[in-house]
């Protein structure tokens, strides 16, 4: 399981959509670019129309909350920054998943687990191939989250979707919002 898990972590340059659903809740898409230790997330939630774009640098440690409509940028709290699906089967092991089986989803051949990280109870469909999640479920005291990983591009990705464009206004994140 950890050979598996493991690929995961090589992947240096990555495309993917990311939809999470949950009870009660609108879905919400995100779409995201990897390259390295750099990261882009566009995110709209269902029925807005505001486009929020989240550059992150894991090595400067810095992150950007770009907003395009209104040209600005907001220098973040890069302790708030997202983990990359490359890196969320890390340190899985310590929970000691279990096998359940295997299933193909989207013509991808994955290896289905479950565990119980604190008090949520985790079902994981990884990409046997790639090391790369698929689908995740996880079963809170609130209810049932739905995490699905679609159009997964293995590519070469520019540095220039990592940047602020030119012009754009940057501000500081006010002390004590998160």
């Amino acid at each position: 399981m950890s050979e598996i898990l493991g690929r995961g972590i090589g992947i240096s340059s990555v495309k993917y959509d990311v939809i999470m659903t949950s009870q009660g809740m609108p879905s919400m898409t995100q779409k995201i670019w990897l390259n390295k230790k750099k990261m882009r997330t566009e995110a709209i939630m269902e029925g807005q129309t505001t486009k929020l774009i989240y550059l992150t640098d894991m090595d400067a440690k810095t992150m950007y909350m770009y907003m395009p409509a209104e040209n600005m940028a907001m220098k973040m709290d890069f302790s708030n920054a997202p983990k990359p699906a490359t890196e969320s089967t890390e340190g899985v092991d310590k929970y000691k998943p279990v096998v359940v089986g295997t299933e193909t989803i989207d013509r991808k051949v994955c290896i289905v687990y479950e565990y119980t990280a604190e008090e949520e109870k985790i079902k994981s469909w990884v990409w046997k191939d790639k090391g790369f999640p698929i689908r995740t479920e996880m079963t809170t005291a609130q209810g049932k989250i739905i995490t699905e990983y679609k159009n997964i591009e293995f590519a070469n990705i520019p540095d220039s979707m990592f940047e602020l464009p030119a012009g754009v206004k940057i501000t500081e994140m006010p002390t004590g919002v998160h």
